[in-house]
C-alpha cells in the first residue's frame, strides 16, 4: 500500500493555512498554490510546497506525482472578485478544477474532495439540504456549481468524489481574511465603537474554520460508500447578519470590557440569503460542528490583540482588494 500523499491546492490560503497543519500531524502534505497571499505555513519534513497557477497542465502534472489523494481548495473567491473577470473565473473554477479531475485520475490518486460553495443554492427562506434544487444567484456561484457537477459526475470505485457545500467560515488563521462577514464585525467591534451593518435581514450560515479543515481531513478515511460520489453541507449557525453583529456586540461587552453599538443601514439591500442543514453529514457520517460562532468572535479579538501591529486596513486581508489587479491584468479586454 502506497504511503498516503495529499496534495492540497490553495493551501496558503484561508482554511488551507488551518487545514495543512493539521492534516500533516498524520500525513505528508504537498502544498500547491500561487501565493499571492504569501506563505504562511512553516516548511516541516512532512509538508512539501509547489509554487504554481492550476491552469498550468505541466505544473498539474508535477504536483501530482505520488500523490494518493487531492484536496481542492484553490479558486477565485467572492462574487466581486469573479466579476470583475468571468473569463479568469471560469477558467481557474470550472475549467482548470475539470482539467485537474482528470490528471489525478490517470495520476493513481484515489480520493479527490472539493471544496464547494453554500453559495450555490441562491436565496433559501429555509435552511438548504443537499437535496434542494441549488439556484445560483452569482456568477461565481454558478461556476462552483459547475464545477461540483464534474465533481460528482467523475465518480467511479477507483477514483472517489465528493464535494463539500462549506459555509462562510469565520474564525482566525495564519492566513487572515478580514472579509467574511463575522471576521468583518470582529475587526469593526475591536479597533471602532460601532459594527456597520448592511440591511441586516440577510441570512448567512458560518461555520468556524478549524471545523471545516478538519472535515475534510476526515473524509480522507471515509469508507468509500459513505462519501464516493455525495455532496455533504457544513454549517456551524444560521444568523441573519443584524443577529451575528448583535453577538459581536455581546461577546466584545464580555471579552474586551468595551461598549460596542451595531449600526443598521436600511437603504441598501442585499437578497442574498444563505442557510443552510447539515443534517446529512450528521446522519451519514456523525459530523457535528465543534465551535460556536462566539468562539470564532473570541478568538478573533485574541489574534488582533496578539497582532497589535499589523494594520486591519491592508490589501492583505482582503479578498477582491488584494487580487482586483492580478485578476484585471488578464481581463480579455
Amino acid at each position: 500500500m502506497r504511503e498516503r500523499l495529499v496534495l492540497v491546492t490553495g493551501a496558503t490560503g484561508y482554511v488551507g493555512t488551518v487545514l495543512v497543519p493539521l492534516l500533516a500531524q498524520k500525513h505528508r502534505v504537498r502544498c500547491f498554490d500561487s501565493q499571492q497571499f504569501g506563505n504562511s505555513i512553516s516548511e516541516t519534513p512532512n509538508v512539501e510546497f509547489r509554487v504554481g497557477d492550476i491552469r498550468n497542465r505541466p505544473e498539474c502534472w508535477r504536483a501530482l506525482v505520488g500523490v494518493t489523494d487531492v484536496i481542492h481548495l484553490a479558486g477565485i473567491v467572492t462574487d466581486d472578485l469573479a466579476d470583475l473577470n468571468r473569463h479568469m473565473t471560469f477558467e481557474v473554477n470550472v475549467q482548470a478544477t475539470e482539467g485537474l479531475l482528470q490528471m489525478a485520475r490517470v495520476s493513481g490518486v484515489s480520493r479527490f474532495l472539493y471544496a464547494s460553495s453554500s453559495s450555490v443554492y441562491g436565496t433559501t427562506l429555509q435552511d438548504a439540504t443537499e437535496d434542494m434544487q441549488p439556484l445560483p444567484m452569482t456568477f461565481y456561484a454558478e461556476t462552483k456549481l459547475m464545477a461540483e457537477r464534474f465533481v460528482i459526475f467523475s465518480n467511479k470505485p477507483d477514483f472517489v468524489t465528493t464535494a463539500v457545500r462549506c459555509a462562510t467560515c469565520a474564525g482566525p488563521a495564519p492566513r487572515m481574511r478580514l472579509d467574511t462577514i463575522v471576521n468583518v464585525f470582529s475587526k469593526q467591534a475591536f479597533y471602532d465603537p460601532f459594527v456597520n451593518v448592511h440591511d441586516g435581514t440577510q441570512w448567512r450560515s458560518n461555520i468556524h474554520v478549524k471545523d471545516a479543515a478538519e472535515f475534510y481531513i476526515s473524509l480522507l478515511d471515509r469508507p468509500v460508500a459513505e462519501i464516493g460520489g455525495e455532496v455533504f453541507n457544513i454549517t456551524g449557525e444560521n444568523h441573519s447578519a443584524e443577529d451575528i453583529a448583535g453577538t459581536v456586540a455581546e461577546v466584545a461587552k464580555r471579552w474586551l470590557h468595551k461598549e460596542v453599538e451595531v449600526r443598521i443601514d436600511k437603504t441598501i439591500r442585499d437578497e442574498r440569503q444563505y442557510r443552510m442543514s447539515y443534517a446529512k453529514a450528521q446522519a451519514l457520517l456523525g459530523w457535528e460542528p465543534k465551535r460556536s460562532m462566539a468562539k470564532a468572535i473570541r478568538e478573533n479579538f485574541d489574534w488582533f490583540t496578539a497582532h497589535p501591529r499589523m494594520d486591519p486596513n491592508s490589501d492583505l486581508w482582503y479578498n477582491t482588494r488584494r487580487m482586483k489587479d492580478v485578476v484585471m491584468k488578464e481581463a480579455p479586454w
